[in-house]
């Protein structure tokens, strides 16, 4: 659970020192060169945890194509 809590932090953060947004993609490569070796799977539930509680809004842009934004 506290792992899972600190990749929800991390994406926050890798967010917000991208201009609040960013592709799905862009944020798993940003994740992973950071040491944290997440699969896109682990990032789309941490993306689902933190839509629901209201702080990342999801848009998709075609079948394999995300927009993730900050609403902070």
């Amino acid at each position: 659970m506290d792992r899972f809590i600190m990749d929800l932090q991390d994406v926050v953060e890798i967010l917000r020192r991208n201009n609040n947004k960013m592709m799905e993609s862009a944020l798993l490569e940003a994740l992973n060169t950071r040491g944290r070796v997440t699969s896109a799977k682990e990032l789309r539930d941490a993306l689902i945890v933190l839509e629901v509680r209201g702080v990342v809004r999801i848009h998709s842009l075609d079948e394999e194509r995300r927009l993730i934004m900050l609403l902070e």
